[in-house]
């Protein structure tokens, strides 16, 4: 087969509790605030108050990540400082936190010849770093404004990276893959909220052992896959 005609290989993980053991959002920011502004700390029970707000249903990710960073970072960070944190937080959790199935997935995949998609709700600047730390081709993540120095600010640019508009990105990017050649995508997620992820995929991979997940990946078809263990 030329290489014309053979498939274009991707292959999309989400980030947590899919690729990595424990949530990264609520952790970076306490972790970071305690790196870079430890009195910030004083104020993790209003950011807890604004994860329970968010849990109750009175607002949306699309407010509650602006007010959480803006909480525990402050509403513009430094780009040199965010690009250090950003590193030193990978440098932590990667060899720490990758699931085991996880890992052995990602090398299957990588030496089968897909292309890595990290694609996640995450803010971007970490996950990008992230991405790359763990092997990645590239990332999708939330996007966030820059102020005009280049420094990140805790505004949205867009909408939270999170269930449909997590699709519509991938398709986004799918769409600049190269044309004329027949693509093969697999996808990979702990959660119910990527269906439309697993929509364009020719191959869903549901992660967990049971539960929401386990229901969600009979009454849809996708293939249930533990990634606790290797």
């Amino acid at each position: 087969m030329s290489d014309a005609a053979a498939p274009f290989r991707i292959a999309v993980y989400d980030l947590d509790r899919t690729v990595l053991r424990t949530p990264t959002f609520t952790l970076f920011l306490l972790w970071a605030a305690a790196r870079s502004a430890p009195w910030r700390l004083l104020l993790a029970p209003v950011f807890l108050g604004l994860l329970a707000g968010h849990a109750l249903g009175l607002y949306s990710r699309d407010a509650l990540k602006p007010a959480a960073i803006g909480l525990m970072l402050g509403r513009r960070v430094p780009a040199e400082r965010m690009a250090r944190l950003a590193a030193d937080f990978a440098a932590w959790r990667v060899p720490a936190d990758v699931q085991p199935g996880a890992k052995a997935a990602i090398a299957r995949d990588r030496a089968a010849g897909y292309h890595l998609l990290l694609a996640t709700a995450a803010p971007e600047f970490y996950a990008a770093v992230l991405a790359e730390a763990l092997g990645f081709d590239a990332c999708i993540a939330t996007r966030h404004r820059r102020a005009a120095d280049g420094g990140w600010l805790a505004a949205l640019d867009g909408t939270n990276c999170y269930g449909p508009e997590k699709a519509r990105r991938v398709g986004e990017w799918l769409a600049a893959t190269p044309e004329g050649r027949p693509r093969h995508m697999r996808a990979y997620s702990d959660h119910a909220s990527d269906a439309p992820l697993f929509a364009l995929a020719d191959e869903a991979f549901a992660i967990g052992r049971g539960g929401r997940i386990a229901k969600a990946a009979r009454d849809n078809g996708w293939t249930l896959t533990d990634f606790g263990t290797g």
